[in-house]
């Protein structure tokens, strides 16, 4: 633990010479059609160098792997190339100002517009994952807002998203709001954004946007980059480190949560990451002084182990993704990706082995039976392991009993600790930008204790009714033990871009 600590530390100082002009942007929100986009054309093969597991990226990064996509179509021949430069002519459209502005002074009031509307029968639970911590409540519910975006010559950019929602009250609430510079090569962020860390499609084990933005200070290099010497066999690499503040209502207010990553591409098929998280500090807890961060730091003893002040809760995860691109005609797919997520949370006793693990495991076949623009999906998870803390383990934590939350959402996997998710999702896409889907989730909660059982089936349309106007509408079904939960859930949707 300590040795990857120390990497990342090394390698983001290799990343400020990395890129020597002012070259920064807003990032793509979460949800955005970009990633959908830049996602086919990476399992197509077009995109070597992206490293897509680490979100949010900015649209200076996507109108570079847009570029790197057009060069790269030329490979692609028959129908694969049509897909592709449908794709491509999306991109396009969405990312003009990145492609023809780029350095320019821009200010936009409203970037983008949008209103939605659902409504249960009762209290909706998957309706409410990945949500960007947003809880829907029974009867109706409807969210309106908008983004203000500005830049000043690459150099500096503001973005904000305030919302407007009303369900069982109205309030007023800014979504994500922050400012991005350059400082010396680096993306240096500050204020409430989403973080997402891993491969995983329907969660990952460390950061989702299941919970509430962060609000917190990001280092990131602008794109991938190459290390020197004969580290540069590892190809493209990008380390991302961040601190944020956590919520007051728990059991020591407003923790640290610290968190680095490193991704790195060595083949354009195959993309892996080191991943680690810890939770300290908060009123209530000792000071810390230099040396015990460094002890934080570097996962010293005392740092994981409940005779110390310094205490807090370690979660680590490694992950990867390979993708297969088929050439021949008797393989019934295009492309096939698969992907995964390995976690291991704090330690105990002489072998200093982790106290509890998590898996995450998926594929994604694209054309699957030579059916063209029909991708396939399926996706697993599991925290429910007891280890040697029991019911305590993987997102527990005995002096932090609040768990892994922000403001009572698990900030990893939306299922939580003690707990196993089954995901399926089928979707054909129209070379217009529409998309139909179907999907199902199977959930089990407290497996080792309630065993809480829940199920989700639903379909949903995702229409391009121009290329700044976006339709979405969808109907579900729940089916879950809990009292309270379960039924027919309907919502649509309006996005309006300027």
């Amino acid at each position: 633990m300590w040795r990857f600590s120390l990497l990342v530390l090394f390698i983001s100082i290799l990343a400020i010479p990395a890129v020597s002009y002012p070259a920064t942007s807003v990032n793509v929100e979460s949800g955005s059609t970009v990633y959908r986009d830049l996602d086919a054309l990476e399992v197509m093969g077009l995109l070597p160098s992206s490293l897509l597991s680490t979100r949010p990226i900015s649209r200076l990064e996507a109108a570079r792997l847009l570029f790197e996509a057009q060069y790269n179509l030329q490979s692609l021949t028959g129908r694969k190339k049509e897909r592709a430069a449908s794709v491509i002519k999306r991109l396009e459209r969405e990312l003009r100002e990145e492609t023809d502005k780029t350095g320019a002074f821009i200010i936009k009031p409203v970037d983008r517009a949008y209103a939605r509307f659902l409504y249960s029968g009762s209290v909706p639970h998957f309706p409410s994952i990945n949500n960007n911590g947003d809880e829907f409540k029974e009867g109706a519910n409807a969210r309106a807002g908008f983004a203000f975006k500005a830049e000043a010559f690459g150099a500096l950019s503001i973005y904000l998203n305030p919302e407007y929602r009303i369900d069982d009250g109205s309030r007023t609430e800014l979504k994500t709001g922050y400012a991005q510079a350059d400082i010396f090569g680096l993306e240096v962020e500050a204020g409430r954004d989403l973080l997402w860390w891993g491969p995983g499609y329907h969660g990952s084990l460390i950061l989702s946007n299941n919970a509430e933005p962060l609000n917190l200070v990001k280092a990131t290099s602008q794109h991938p980059f190459l290390l020197p010497w004969i580290f540069s066999r590892l190809g493209p690499v990008r380390p991302t480190i961040f601190l944020a503040t956590l919520d007051d209502d728990r059991d020591f207010p407003n923790p640290d949560l610290f968190g680095m990553r490193l991704a790195f591409k060595p083949a354009p098929s195959f993309e892996f990451a080191l991943s680690r998280v810890l939770l300290f500090g908060g009123e209530g807890r000792a000071g810390l002084d230099p040396g015990d961060l460094t002890s934080l730091f570097i996962a010293a003893d005392d740092a994981e182990h409940s005779a110390s002040v310094i205490d807090g809760d370690q979660i680590a995860s490694v992950d990867f993704s390979y993708l297969f691109l088929n050439d021949a005609r008797f393989i019934p797919f295009s492309s096939l990706k698969l992907y995964g997520e390995i976690g291991a949370e704090d330690s105990s006793g002489d072998t200093k082995t982790p106290t509890s693990r998590a898996y995450l495991a998926g594929v994604l076949v694209d054309e699957p039976f030579w059916l063209e623009n029909v991708n396939l999906r399926a996706e697993w998870a599991q925290t429910a392991r007891w280890d040697r803390l029991g019911d305590r383990a993987w997102y527990r934590h005995h002096i932090y009993t609040d768990g892994y939350t922000y403001n009572g959402r698990v900030i990893g996997h939306h299922m939580g600790p003690d707990a196993v998710d089954l995901f399926l999702r089928a979707e054909y896409r129209f070379t217009s930008g529409t998309v139909v889907g179907a999907e199902a989730d199977f959930e089990r909660s407290e497996v080792h204790t309630s065993n809480l059982k829940r199920r989700w089936y639903a379909a949903d349309i995702e229409y391009q009714a121009k290329d700044n106007i976006i339709l979405k509408a969808g109907i579900g079904n729940e089916e879950s033990d809990e009292e309270g939960e379960g039924g027919v859930v309907g919502w649509t949707g309006l996005e309006y871009s300027f």
